[in-house]
């Protein structure tokens, strides 16, 4: 009889508060990854770029 696997990967963040929702977006910061979904990605990218910007404009103007 053949057996078919179906791996289900779900939002780490939401994980944490017990509930399953679809990870759509991989986060990966250096060789940790994890799962999010949709909301938690743009969430933590929002706060990445907020909290990179200043370095990266001072980098550019230099």
């Amino acid at each position: 009889m053949a057996r078919k696997v179906i791996e289900s990967v779900t939002c780490d963040a939401c994980s944490k508060k017990g509930l399953e929702v679809p990870g759509t977006v991989n986060l990966t910061v250096m060789g940790d990854r994890y799962d999010l979904c949709d909301e938690h990605g743009a969430r933590f990218r929002d706060q990445l770029a907020a909290a990179l910007a200043p370095a990266v404009d001072a980098a550019l103007s230099a």
